[in-house]
């Protein structure tokens, strides 16, 4: 397949969405003029981009919960109940089922009556295809706050149509994030040509009077060091703007080292708006996020609710817009209601306490900021070079290479030389770069916070650590 890095023509768009719709029968309920009356008549609250561009105006964090279930009635009872126990006004995120996200649809309408029958959730997410829009408007229309549909996965072309269709005003973009994180066999050029079309889709509405805020994600694994995460959100911020999307959430899960984590999260800010101005996007609305960390969590309930409250003091302390929010359940199955709103709370509170607070710099900060950017720019750099100045080809052949490379990722394209441990503060670091570009100093950097670790514990760096670490913050305390 040959992708390139170009704005889809609307023609070529309305082409591919024939198919699109076709999928499953509540495509046929898309109607593209019928959408837009719709949104005329929306409140200006109910939208997440406007939400987003004021938090970062007036220096405020967006909480945003996530939530779904199999049926209707147990999600929205589920929101309901959340924003009143919680008194959160930020954003939601509703995610889909796995079979949803794999498209199997027929599969997602069997779980929806499984559900029925045994009055209880058979799906970890709600299936917004087989509701359809009117559904989909009836849940937002009922709740407090906007939705963000959390579109992850391969092909969610048709969750986006239907979603945006019923006013929703959020949706994910997918490029490196989705093949590291879910993905086995997918090429890269056809992920990234599919969420070209959801790009598109979105630059319809924004370019009708109805902004639409695209999430733009490195949660990835939960154990990718902070450069893979940057140039990760980076590409695809780019590929985004590109279609003419005006307002990109760019969020970043955590590797739960706070000097790290606020040094990354300063890094995107600056480095995603130095590559948007760059390349021609300077007026795209850019605002950054946290996701909570990935890596394996405590199954005590004390001790993720530690997981929970130190993931949202990094955002605040970071200065970021918009802040994913996990609860207590997940270390053993999807959010509860009460879960969810317990987790609200403990932000909220949190946000209270700290207030307007940020992590000062330091020597120590500065430095690590440095290495981040310059293993980022130098990586952005390559991929650049590959690709004779276009971002997808560069990508794919970045890829093939390893120049683009990470651990523990499913995706079989990767060449995963790379190797991870933490240092003596529990910062990631490079054991081994494989063949990713990093600068002399860079490379220099990692090994001497290595040195310190091997030090302090009186043993050496090897694959033994980096499996020791993988469940760094998991262990029973007794």
């Amino acid at each position: 397949m040959r992708v390139t890095n170009r704005k889809l023509e609307f023609d070529e768009f309305l082409a591919i969405r024939r198919e699109v719709l076709s999928q499953w029968p509540t495509g046929a309920e898309v109607d593209l003029d019928e959408a837009v009356a719709y949104r005329s008549g929306l409140a200006l609250e109910k939208n997440c981009a406007t939400r987003f561009a004021r938090a970062k105006a007036q220096r405020n964090i967006v909480l945003v919960p996530q939530f779904g279930r199999a049926t209707f009635e147990q999600t929205l009872t589920g929101m309901q109940y959340v924003e009143q126990q919680s008194g959160n006004d930020g954003v939601w995120l509703v995610y889909p089922d796995p079979y949803t996200r794999k498209g199997r649809f027929d599969r997602a309408q069997a779980g929806i009556e499984a559900s029925r029958k045994e009055d209880m959730s058979m799906l970890s997410g709600w299936p917004i295809v087989n509701y359809g829009v009117q559904h989909a408007r009836q849940l937002q229309e009922s709740v407090g706050m906007p939705f963000i549909n959390n579109s992850t996965d391969e092909d969610s072309r048709l969750q986006t149509e239907i979603s945006l269709a019923a006013g929703w005003s959020g949706y994910s973009t997918r490029g490196l994030q989705e093949v590291t994180a879910h993905c086995k066999n997918i090429p890269l050029d056809r992920m990234i040509r599919l969420n070209q079309y959801e790009g598109r889709l979105a630059a319809f509405y924004t370019e009708k009077g109805f902004p639409v805020i695209a999430i733009n994600a490195a949660n990835l694994t939960g154990y990718d060091i902070a450069g893979y995460r940057l140039v990760t959100v980076l590409t695809q911020l780019l590929l985004t703007a590109e279609q003419g999307v005006k307002h990109i959430w760019t969020e970043i899960g955590l590797g739960m080292n706070m000097v790290q984590d606020v040094a990354m999260l300063r890094a995107l800010a600056k480095l995603g708006q130095q590559y948007l101005d760059e390349n021609g996007y300077g007026d795209v609305v850019l605002t950054t996020g946290t996701f909570p960390y990935l890596g394996d969590w405590p199954r005590d309930v004390e001790g993720a609710q530690a997981m929970i409250a130190w993931n949202a003091i990094i955002g605040i302390l970071a200065g970021v817009q918009g802040m994913l929010l996990k609860c207590v359940d997940e270390a053993f199955s999807t959010p509860t209601k009460e879960g969810m709103a317990a987790a609200v709370k403990i932000a909220r509170q949190l946000l209270r306490v700290v207030g307007m607070q940020s992590l000062p710099r330091s020597l120590e900060f500065d430095l690590e900021q440095e290495m981040i950017e310059r293993e980022v720019k130098a990586v952005m750099d390559r991929i650049y070079e590959l690709g004779d100045g276009d971002l997808v080809k560069g990508m794919v052949k970045g890829v093939e290479i390893g120049v683009i490379d990470t651990v523990f990722s499913p995706w079989r394209f990767f060449k995963s030389k790379v190797l991870l441990v933490r240092d003596a503060c529990n910062a990631l670091r490079y054991l081994e770069p494989g063949n990713i570009p990093l600068p002399p100093e860079v490379r220099e950097y990692h090994r001497e916070k290595i040195a310190q670790r091997e030090k302090k514990d009186g043993t050496q760096a090897n694959l033994d650590m980096v499996i020791r670490d993988i469940t760094w913050a998991s262990e029973p305390l007794v």
